[in-house]
């Protein structure tokens, strides 16, 4: 029954039979992601059938693909992999209103909610106890948990119809992230090829990861197999900010400039700072958390990031930078912790360059 199951829900992911690489683009039929069915020059909505709930009602991926009127390169987009990230939709929201399929070269799918069960639960990972993963620890997925069968199921179709990959993040409901692109150089897309289209964003601070920190995530994953793909995190927190929200639109309309669905000169700053490591600072204390930083901050080893102070208000720990730290990523916004917060993200060897 569950492989019936995966087959049929990565058969909805590509009814469409996919292009050889050796096609050109205008060889390539309209792209079909479940009941979505792109048409040239429309915009279309539909839905991938992922899982069902207990009581058999489908648990859908919201899906709109807009085609353009010419041939030309898929961008696949996906927001809200975890389900309190809400900025991520709301940006997707606005790059899909914006489109003209009349002016573009290519085709964008873009689907609204990546977790259904988790954004339906308001919170992270998928709230059922037979689950509670982290889908970014999910893919390429595999025939068995509802997060798993999701992860194969949005793999299977950025596999089947797509040449660029994109996931919008935030720090989620309870953290603040500093706007980044993470990538990762360890997969088999050609690294200068991968540095242009990361700097093509438009995002001043890129994460180029070497070590696969991410190894089960969907960006490492497909960079693996070919797909240039990229996780972009801005902001979190509540409630939302509109410049966060239009910061992240931008970066996809930048990013399909850059891949030549979208007409207009593709993006490049003058300057991007660029963190090739990364770490979580914890407490060891429960308590009152206070942050002495703020993302984007720049720290060095024995940097002040905050302090706990008990319940009787005394302070009973500062956090302070490990060695190596040189930009702090991202902040919790949660006033309390016990032991082990999420507290702080920090970037380390940090360079600057064009």
């Amino acid at each position: 029954m569950r492989v019936v199951f995966l087959a049929f829900a990565c058969c909805l992911a590509t009814q469409a039979a996919h292009t050889p690489a050796i096609e050109s683009d205008a060889a390539r039929a309209p792209v079909v992601v479940g009941t979505a069915h792109g048409r040239p020059g429309e915009k279309v909505r539909g839905a991938l059938k992922v899982a069902e709930d207990a009581d058999g009602t489908p648990i859908v991926l919201p899906i709109e693909i807009v085609s353009g009127s010419r041939p030309g390169p898929v961008v696949w987009a996906q927001a809200c992999s975890h389900g309190d990230e809400y900025g991520g939709p709301r940006a997707l929201q606005d790059v899909v209103r914006g489109l003209d399929p009349k002016e573009m070269s290519g085709t964008l799918v873009a689907v609204m909610i990546a977790n259904p069960p988790a954004f339906q639960g308001l919170q992270r990972v998928n709230p059922s106890l037979d689950d509670l993963e982290d889908i970014g620890d999910a893919y390429p997925g595999k025939d068995r948990f509802a997060t798993e069968r999701i992860a194969a199921a949005i793999h299977a179709g950025v596999k089947g119809v797509a040449d660029y990959f994109i996931d919008l993040h935030t720090g989620g409901d309870r953290f603040r992230q500093h706007p980044f692109v993470l990538y990762t150089t360890t997969g088999t897309v050609p690294q200068d090829r991968y540095d242009d289209l990361a700097r093509g964003l438009g995002v001043p601070t890129l994460w180029r990861d070497t070590s696969k920190v991410f190894a089960s995530d969907a960006m490492t994953t497909l960079a693996a197999e070919g797909v240039p793909s990229f996780l972009l995190e801005v902001g979190g927190g509540q409630p939302l900010d509109p410049a966060d929200i239009r910061l992240q639109a931008d970066a996809v309309r930048n990013l399909l400039r850059k891949t030549g669905v979208l007409r207009g000169a593709a993006v490049r700053l003058p300057r991007y700072a660029i963190v090739t490591g990364y770490r979580i600072v914890t407490n060891a204390r429960g308590g009152f958390f206070d942050a002495a930083v703020k993302p984007g901050d720049r720290v060095k080893e024995g940097s002040v990031l905050g302090t706990i102070t008990d319940v009787h208000g005394d302070v009973v720990e500062t956090l302070r930078a490990p060695a190596g730290s040189d930009i702090v990523l991202g902040v919790g916004t949660y006033p309390a912790a016990p032991t082990g917060g999420w507290l702080l993200e920090l970037g380390s060897g940090l360079t600057e360059a064009p």
